[in-house]
């Protein structure tokens, strides 16, 4: 039996059993974020284009499930696949791939990415500026090798110490695993 090709304005299942249009789903997925511009109910080639064409914008993020999405999924700074159903080549291509086929925490992987490399970067600016302070302390015969380099040591442990802020903690009662577990029974 000849496959079909099916257009992404058709209305398709989800996860669910429900029915929905990607239009109004990719609208959902970026409500709250700051988003240029959502391109959807596109064919494969125009996917690919659109986000060629974005690119030299800015970043472009890409999200698919089918194998037709594997171009563009590519083709974008960050491509995230749908995996639990969707094909291999699309979770080949993507950078990130969703072990549900749920969009809902999206919005939440992406705040979470921000204040993760907004972290990362507090801990090299006060690496570097902690460890100058430290050498224009050493340099200048106010602080002995010895001091200088458990000094440094604490430099280092605290900036790490810092870091683990990206695992976050518990919230509304529950560790972020649990509240992961009670969203995707």
């Amino acid at each position: 039996m000849p496959s079909r090709p099916v257009r992404p304005d058709t209305r398709q299942p989800n996860a669910s059993g429900s029915v929905w249009r990607a239009r109004a789903v990719a609208e959902a997925l970026v409500a709250g974020l700051s988003v240029d511009a959502v391109a959807a109910d596109l064919d494969p080639p125009a996917k690919t284009h659109t986000v060629a064409a974005e690119r030299r914008n800015g970043p472009v993020m890409m999200v698919g499930d089918r194998v037709t999405d594997a171009p563009a999924l590519a083709a974008a700074d960050l491509g995230v696949a749908l995996g639990a159903r969707g094909a291999a080549a699309a979770a080949e291509a993507a950078d990130v791939v969703l072990i549900v086929d749920s969009l809902a925490s999206l919005p939440e992987a992406i705040r979470i990415a921000r204040r993760a490399g907004a972290i990362a970067l507090q801990g090299v600016w006060a690496g570097i500026g902690l460890s100058l302070a430290a050498m224009v302390a050493a340099a200048l015969g106010y602080l002995p090798p010895l001091q200088g380099a458990l000094l440094q040591e604490a430099i280092d442990d605290a900036v790490v110490l810092n870091a683990m802020r990206v695992l976050g903690g518990p919230r509304n009662g529950r560790a972020p695993a649990a509240q992961a577990a009670m969203r995707h029974p």
